[in-house]
């Protein structure tokens, strides 16, 4: 087996060890101990690993006990807020955003996908943006007002507890998925007994997602955000945090604006399988308000980054967050004229091969020349079998003889190398962007962002990268037999990745298919 055979084995090898080792986080999540996993149902007790600051004065309280102990279903009103961007229904039993689901991101029944649904009959602590003090916390709620200005929804809810008047006030913003909560404390008579309030809002939960992966989160000590392992989420408090919340794949949970300092620390709960983020603030015993400002909504770096560019860390991509922001932009730019992601892809696919066909024509020719002095090479290597270093010398000196650089077999790699970090943003981009969920390309093809049902473009794949093994420059037969092995393996990595992926690796094989074609006809 020759140095160039031995070069192509490893290449493969190191091929798939690097779409193996770079796609997936190098803070794989683990599985709590003890926990069970209903079919279908969101992976809540998986946490992503990364240290975190952790600061806290006293013993946190997760616990919520209610006045209302007896509540007459029938006393339920349901509010729904519609805007251009989702629809959020609220409930007077907590004063809590009940359902919260997006207009521009479709289930796999053409349904809008949810992050927030509660029963608010049933499941009490469930509550989205739950306001709980110290001891006992009012459930029934009072519906005041909703009123429509200046692009902004107000929704007012209010209760009363021994003396005080407690207001939560919601804003919805018509442009981003930022929603406002100011609470409003105010003493109806002297001598009230202080409060401690805390709030709760939930982990996004999307159920029919089976593959799905929540974390908690913080702002860093170097003001990125950093996840939360399973190891400390039930246990770590953090001091007065910045970005403190939850997501999962595609969405995030988190408040990122706090200016009146309402939250003192910030630890998480867990309530069947949710995770539950929790802002504890100061006792009140005067008359207080405070605004808190939320995200609400799908990681999409536009939406991020309108509300806070701090919050673009949470497309945590890795070593290549930098290409695969780029890739992003790059991706939905595209997107706005073609309106198709498959064809989306074909496109970015096409502009990005075009700046390596100079590279690939000079390596391709170089390596078709090569291959004309194999047959003399190998005689060198079969005369000189026995001794090393005279058949090094040897080879060198017919290098030299015939102005040949040792270096050339590995130029023809060289192309596939350079696109490999490509293809690693590529894949942590298609696989955590929310848009090709559910994005059609044809017939088949009704989800990008999960594996081809019938296995039609990973098979696809292969058989181009066989065609272009066919059509390499190998003198040796028995070698170009060996050098298939390669289409094999890239065929089963890929058998289950994102059909965009695929798609993009197909297409950027038949675009080398044509160069190669192009290049014998013009260049040879």
């Amino acid at each position: 087996m020759n140095r160039r055979l031995l070069g192509a084995v490893a290449l493969s090898f190191l091929t798939v060890w690097a779409l193996q080792y770079f796609t997936q986080r190098k803070d794989q999540p683990t599985q709590v101990a003890g926990q069970a996993q209903s079919a279908g149902a969101v992976k809540a007790g998986q946490f992503y690993n990364a240290p975190v600051q952790q600061c806290w004065h006293k013993e946190p309280n997760r616990e919520i006990d209610f006045i209302d102990t007896k509540i007459d279903p029938k006393q339920e009103k349901s509010l729904t807020v519609e805007t251009p961007r989702y629809v959020a229904k609220f409930s007077n039993f907590g004063g809590i955003v009940q359902s919260l689901s997006f207009k521009k991101h479709k289930g796999k029944f053409g349904n809008n996908l949810e992050t927030v649904r509660t029963d608010p009959v049933n499941e009490r602590e469930e509550g989205c943006f739950l306001l709980a003090l110290e001891e006992k916390s009012p459930y029934l709620y009072q519906y005041i007002s909703q009123v429509r200005e200046n692009e902004m929804q107000t929704i007012v809810y209010q209760a009363k507890l021994d003396g005080w008047l407690i207001r939560k006030t919601y804003v919805l913003h018509d442009n981003s998925y930022r929603i406002d909560l100011t609470l409003d404390f105010e003493p109806e008579k002297k001598d009230v007994k202080s409060l401690q309030p805390r709030l709760f809002f939930p982990c996004p939960t999307v159920p029919e997602l089976k593959e799905n992966v929540v974390s908690g989160f913080v702002s860093g000590d170097g003001g990125g955000v950093e996840f939360v392992s399973s190891s400390v989420e039930l246990s770590g408090v953090w001091g007065v945090p910045g970005i403190f919340g939850s997501q999962d794949k595609y969405f995030a949970h988190t408040i990122f604006k706090d200016p009146s300092n309402f939250s003192q620390g910030g630890y998480f709960k867990k309530v069947n399988k949710k995770l539950f983020s929790i802002l504890e603030g100061a006792a009140v015993n005067e008359k207080k308000s405070w605004t808190l400002s939320f995200y609400m909504g799908p990681k999409l770096l536009g939406d991020l980054s309108f509300v806070d560019e701090r919050l673009e860390d949470l497309l945590s991509f890795g070593w290549l967050s930098w290409l695969c922001k780029v890739l992003l932009r790059f991706l939905e730019l595209l997107y706005s004229y073609l309106g198709n992601f498959g064809l989306t892809i074909i496109v970015l696919t096409i502009l990005l091969k075009i700046p390596f066909v100079p590279l690939s024509i000079t390596s391709r020719k170089k390596m078709e020349e090569y291959q004309k002095y194999q047959p003399t090479l190998n005689r060198i290597r079969t005369k000189y079998r026995h001794d090393m270093k005279l058949q090094q010398a040897e080879i060198l000196r017919f290098h030299k003889d015939h102005n040949l650089s040792p270096t050339t077999p590995m130029v023809g790699c060289l192309p596939l190398l350079v696109q490999l970090p490509i293809l690693f943003a590529l894949y942590r981009v298609l696989s955590n962007y929310v848009s090709l969920y559910q994005a059609p390309f044809f017939g088949w093809l009704v989800d990008l962002s999960t594996k081809d049902p019938y296995y039609v473009l990973p098979i696809l794949m292969g058989i181009s990268m066989l065609w272009q093994q066919k059509m390499a420059p190998v003198a040796d037969e028995k070698q170009r037999v060996m050098m298939m092995f390669m289409p094999i393996v890239m065929t089963a990595v890929f058998i289950n990745f994102p059909a965009g992926l695929v798609l993009y690796w197909l297409t950027n094989n038949l675009l080398t298919l044509g160069e190669d074609v192009l290049r014998k006809k013009v260049f040879s």
